[in-house]
C-alpha cells in the first residue's frame, strides 16, 4: 500500500443488496486497485453501489434497477469497516434499509443527513453509463458541481437549502395567482446571487485542472468547461423575475434563478459532439479534475468507484485514462468484464487484487498481477 493515502476499506459485509445476498469482501492484505469481474447482471455494480451506500446514504442506481433489498428479504444491511492509511484504528459504518425506512450508523452512532464536508467516507464515482451526464437533464449536472462545491464551502449546504425553501415559497405564491410573489423576490435573489458566487469560484478551479487533464485527448480539442448560472449573463435577476411574472404565474414555477443553474462541456460555445466513449473520458475527466481541486484545498484522497469505464475505447486513449487514475494516492475499486475489458489492458503499473462475481456470489480473489496466485475470499 506504499503511497496511499487516507481512507482504507479494510471490509465490506452486504445481506440481501439486490442479488447479492451474502457478501464478505476481505482486503486487508490487498493491494490499492481492486478488480471486480463478472458478466453483466453478476453482481459487480451492486458492490460498488454497497460503498456508495455506505458514503451517501442513498444509491446512485434509478428506479428502473428495482428495489434495494432482495427478493423475498425484508432488510438489507451494509457494513464497512475503514482505517486510515498508518493507523491501526477502526471506523465502522453501516446503512440498513428495512420497512421502516433507511438508516446510517458511524460507529455505532445513528447519523442524521450530514454535510458532505463532513461526512466520514468520501467517494468519487463514474457509473456505467456516464454519457447520461452529460446529455441528460440538468439536475445532474447541477448536481455534480453542487456536491463537489459541498467540500470545500462548509457553508454551502445552508445555503442551498435556504434557496430551496424561500423557492418553494415563492412558488407556492405563483400558483396562488402570484398576489404576494414579490415579498419573496428579495430574498431569492440575493441568495441565488450567493449561491452563484461560490459555485463560480469552484469552476473557476475545476475549469483550469479540466484543461489541463484534456490536452492528452485529441477530441477535447478546444473544449472547456462552461457554468450557466440560470439566468442570462449581464442581466438583473430581480428584472427578469419582474418582466416575466405572468409567465411563472400561468406555469406556477419560478423560471430563472439559481435552481435553474447547469455546467456543459463545449467548443466555441457550442455543446461539444462527443462519443459515448468519448462521454465517459469527459465525465472520468470531470471527477479526475474535481478530485485535484479538493486535494489542493488539503482534503485526503477520495476512494474511487470505477464502473467498466474502458468499455468502449480505443487501448490508446484506455492507457492515458488509466494513466491518470493511477496518480491518485487513493484506493480504487474497479467493475469491469474481465481484467482486458474488451480486448484492453489499461497498462496501470499498480498491482491488482482480482475478485470474480458470478451470480451475485463471489467466486476467488487473485492477489496481485500474477495469474497463478489465488486465496480465498
Amino acid at each position: 500500500m506504499d503511497g496511499l493515502k487516507g481512507l482504507r476499506l479494510l471490509t465490506l459485509r452486504i445481506r440481501n443488496l439486490r442479488n447479492l445476498r451474502s457478501v464478505d469482501l476481505d482486503l486487508r492484505q490487498r493491494s490499492q486497485r481492486i478488480l471486480l469481474t463478472g458478466a453483466n447482471g453478476a453482481g459487480k455494480t451492486t458492490l460498488l453501489e454497497a460503498v456508495y451506500l455506505l458514503a451517501r446514504g442513498r444509491s446512485f442506481r434509478g428506479r428502473k434497477a428495482g428495489s434495494l433489498t432482495s427478493d423475498g428479504e425484508r432488510r438489507t444491511l451494509v457494513e464497512g469497516r475503514f482505517c486510515e492509511v498508518d493507523s491501526s484504528s477502526e471506523s465502522i459504518l453501516v446503512f440498513e434499509r428495512s420497512g421502516r425506512g433507511s438508516l446510517r450508523r458511524y460507529n455505532s452512532v445513528a447519523m442524521g443527513p450530514l454535510p458532505p464536508s463532513d461526512s466520514p467516507l468520501r467517494v468519487k464515482l463514474v457509473g456505467e453509463n456516464p454519457q447520461v451526464l452529460l446529455e441528460g437533464e440538468p439536475t445532474l449536472r447541477r448536481g455534480l458541481l453542487d456536491w463537489n462545491v459541498f467540500h470545500v464551502e462548509h457553508q454551502f449546504g445552508r445555503l442551498r437549502a435556504d434557496v430551496r425553501r424561500v423557492l418553494a415559497q415563492r412558488n407556492a405564491a405563483l400558483r396562488q395567482g402570484g398576489a404576494r410573489v414579490s415579498a419573496w423576490d428579495p430574498a431569492f435573489v440575493e441568495l441565488s446571487d450567493q449561491l452563484t458566487v461560490k459555485r463560480m469560484a469552484f469552476l473557476d478551479r475545476w475549469r483550469t485542472q479540466f484543461r489541463s487533464l484534456a490536452e492528452d485527448f485529441a477530441f477535447l480539442d478546444g473544449c472547456d468547461l462552461f457554468f450557466d448560472r440560470g439566468w442570462p449573463k449581464d442581466t438583473d435577476l430581480l428584472d427578469i423575475l419582474e418582466r416575466g411574472r405572468s409567465a411563472e404565474i400561468q406555469r406556477g414555477q419560478t423560471l430563472a434563478g439559481a435552481h435553474r443553474a447547469d455546467i456543459r462541456i463545449a467548443r466555441d460555445g457550442s455543446p461539444s459532439r462527443l462519443s459515448r466513449g468519448q462521454a465517459k473520458v469527459a465525465v472520468c475527466l470531470l471527477q479526475l479534475a474535481a478530485e485535484r481541486v479538493h486535494r489542493m484545498t488539503g482534503l485526503a484522497p477520495s476512494l474511487w468507484l470505477l464502473d467498466d469505464i474502458d468499455a468502449e475505447l480505443d487501448k490508446g486513449t484506455a492507457d492515458r485514462l488509466w494513466r491518470l487514475f493511477g496518480e491518485p494516492e487513493a484506493q480504487l475499486l474497479i467493475a469491469r468484464l474481465s481484467p482486458e475489458s474488451g480486448g484492453v489492458v489499461d497498462g496501470s503499473t499498480m498491482p491488482d487484487t482480482m475478485f470474480h462475481v458470478e451470480h451475485g456470489v463471489l467466486l476467488a480473489a487473485l492477489a496481485n498481477p500474477t495469474p497463478t496466485t489465488k486465496s480465498s475470499v
